[in-house]
């Protein structure tokens, strides 16, 4: 039975995605998931990982369930799929309640193959409510490592999933997907998601068509120009904050550079045009936070260069990792100062708050949101931060401290609106609107009226109602500008009053407010600590000598890696010193019966005193060899 539902899936492979066979790794997978076995997928950035749940989807009965935090990703990902022919919805916070509840109807009566959802729709209501009328087949977890307090974007409600998920969690296959875990977040998955004796298929972290580099350099600009004289194709440039992008990206166009930035502060409309014009090639050049990239398929990106470092090796591995993808030759190339390394230990010591400033914060926030004692939030709502401030009477910047720990310590849920949004509430009731709509002249604006008032339902007579702008649009078929003038000659005449949200900070209590704060220091900072520890080895990565390659590798829990890439910054260093491996080997096989002096190694090797220094110095910065205590120069075999 497995083998034809894999017949299938290759046959579906070619009929909606053109392709005619599937990558190594990606055919393991998709016989796992058919055969009903649960299975952790671990591929690197670029690896194919969307497709080991796509495909099965369309031979498996009933519906996918994929389950992903990047409310672009999936939006994204959903529209590709409807472009295929392979019907797909997502639910997420940009789409209104009726709107949700309409979809799940749709998915409950086999309208989809694929449902995607972020994991906090899952703990609603109206979720529960349904779930177990849905005909799921797959639960797919997308990004799996955010399960895990020691992945890199850590999000508690993850944890929650098979419980969220109740009597159906037991009896459905499952799919758990990752391009950055390290062996104990693997465990972590595999143990929070309950996946017994899953077949875990991993493509390993090599990627060796990438020249790992890494530049300390005080005048990073400077160096910047250095790079894109010498670079040919398109590439990224990935800083930490939002003007950091703009200064770039105005500072290098001033130079003859065209390149424009793209961060959450822009529109969709602005965002989706840079992608689009970077992936066609006409933009060579973007200037980015880290939010640039999910799920965004530009094969020929050949270098990527990171102005400011990344907190964690996860984020660095899956940022970089866009370069190269179609296996050419490119460059994850990062710009290091001096002063970049404790200032950014001290950033994340600095903005921690402790309980007492925690509380406060927490109680301003509820507060602000009018939550008295116990209650809850069904709709995340928006974050004045001035509001929160006055209220706590905390400075600005440990508030927004405050906001990221209560997010990351999983009390609340911090979301960025990807989309704009438009609120609308019908200020008449129904009676009198079906009268207004009788006595509308004008067909187009009655039928306007009318469909606006379908869409949104009837709780738009009692409280403000959103909806994504685009959706919006497109279920109504008209443009921005007419969208924008409808809404204002129906508000002019008393009809409505209506509301346009663009790029707001949202939020949710995801438990009911307690009646008193009492998470602990100790609890508090020990996500902190953690963060710590990654950064170190960042830290750790930028200060090797030996291997940067063969560094990633170990630390996502590769074994039996080569000593040698022979292509990133320090192995060339090496190379460049005239060190070759046969040198390398004709030491290390001297070496191998046991220990001998430096003039008995000169003696056999009939090398000068310095390339013998040379060579030995190599293989003990690898830690091939050691020099042994108390007998003078010589050295043995670690």
């Amino acid at each position: 039975m497995t083998e034809q539902l894999f017949q299938r899936a290759r046959a579906n492979l070619k009929k909606y995605w053109g392709y005619d066979d599937f990558r190594p790794g990606q055919d393991e997978v998709v016989r796992s998931v058919l055969s009903g076995k649960p299975t952790l997928v671990l591929f690197p950035t670029g690896g194919g990982k969307s497709l080991c749940y796509q495909v099965p989807a369309t031979v498996l009965d009933g519906v996918t369930l994929v389950i992903s935090p990047l409310v672009a990703l999936m939006q994204d990902q959903v529209f590709q799929l409807q472009q295929k022919g392979v019907p797909a919805t997502f639910i997420n916070s940009t789409i209104s309640r009726t709107e949700v509840e309409q979809r799940l109807i749709n998915a409950r009566n086999g309208m989809y193959k694929l449902l995607y959802c972020a994991p906090e729709r899952l703990e609603t209501t109206i979720w529960q409510n349904m779930m177990g009328e849905l005909s799921l087949s797959l639960i797919a977890v997308d990004e799996a490592h955010c399960i895990s307090e020691w992945g890199h974007d850590f999000r508690p409600i993850y944890r929650r999933i098979p419980e969220m998920m109740g009597p159906v969690a037991g009896s459905i296959r499952w799919l758990a997907l990752t391009a950055t875990a390290t062996p104990e977040v693997r465990g972590d998955i595999v143990t929070a998601l309950d996946l017994k004796d899953p077949e875990i298929i991993s493509r390993g972290f090599n990627r060796p068509n990438l020249q790992w580099w890494v530049i300390e350099e005080e005048q990073k600009k400077r160096r910047i120009l250095e790079i894109l004289k010498r670079a040919t194709g398109s590439g990224l440039i990935y800083a930490g904050t939002r003007a950091g992008c703009e200064q770039l990206s105005e500072w290098l166009t001033k130079k003859g550079w065209h390149c424009e930035p793209y961060h959450a502060g822009l529109t969709s409309e602005q965002r989706e045009d840079v992608q689009t014009r970077w992936i066609d090639g006409s933009l060579p050049l973007v200037a980015a936070t880290n939010a640039f990239g999910m799920g965004i398929d530009k094969p020929d990106c050949r270098f990527v260069v990171h102005y400011d470092m990344s907190k964690s090796m996860e984020a660095y591995y899956q940022e970089a990792g866009r370069a190269g993808r179609d296996g050419a030759e490119s460059y994850p190339i990062l710009l290091v100062s001096q002063a970049d390394l404790p200032a950014a230990k001290k950033a994340i010591l600095d903005s921690w708050p402790d309980s007492r400033q925690l509380a406060t914060a927490y109680n301003a926030i509820c507060d602000h949101w009018n939550l008295a004692s116990g209650s809850g939030m069904e709709e995340p709502q928006k974050v004045d931060i001035e509001q929160i401030q006055k209220r706590s009477g905390l400075p600005r910047r440990l508030c927004w401290a405050a906001l990221r720990v209560l997010d990351q310590l999983g009390v609340l849920k911090l979301a960025q609106l990807e989309e704009p949004q438009v609120g609308i509430r019908f200020l008449l009731s129904g009676d009198s609107l079906g009268e207004r709509l009788a006595a509308m002249a004008k067909p187009r604006k009655r039928e306007f009226t009318d469909r606006l008032h379908r869409m949104l339902g009837p709780e738009s007579h009692h409280k403000m109602v959103y909806m994504d702008e685009r959706q919006m649009r497109n279920r109504l078929q008209i443009s921005g500008k007419m969208l924008e003038n409808g809404l204002k000659v129906l508000a002019d005449e008393g009809i409505l009053l209506h509301a346009m949200v663009r790029n707001e900070q949202m939020g949710r209590l995801l438990e009911p407010r307690y009646q008193k704060f009492s998470l602990t220091d100790k609890v508090i900072l020990q996500h902190r600590d953690r963060l710590i520890k990654k950064l170190n080895y960042m830290i750790g990565y930028v200060q090797t000598k030996g291997c940067r390659s063969r560094y990633i590798r170990i630390y996502f829990g590769e074994q039996h890696v080569p000593q040698k890439c022979g292509k990133c910054d320090n192995c060339k260093k090496r190379n460049s010193r005239g060190v070759s491996p046969d040198d390398i080997s004709k030491v290390a096989g001297l070496l191998k019966d046991g220990s001998l002096g430096f003039d008995a190694l000169q003696e056999r090797t009939h090398w000068g005193r310095a390339h013998l220094k040379s060579v030995l110095s190599s293989m003990m910065r690898e830690e091939m060899i050691s020099k042994v205590r108390d007998k003078g120069e010589r050295y043995r075999i670690s």
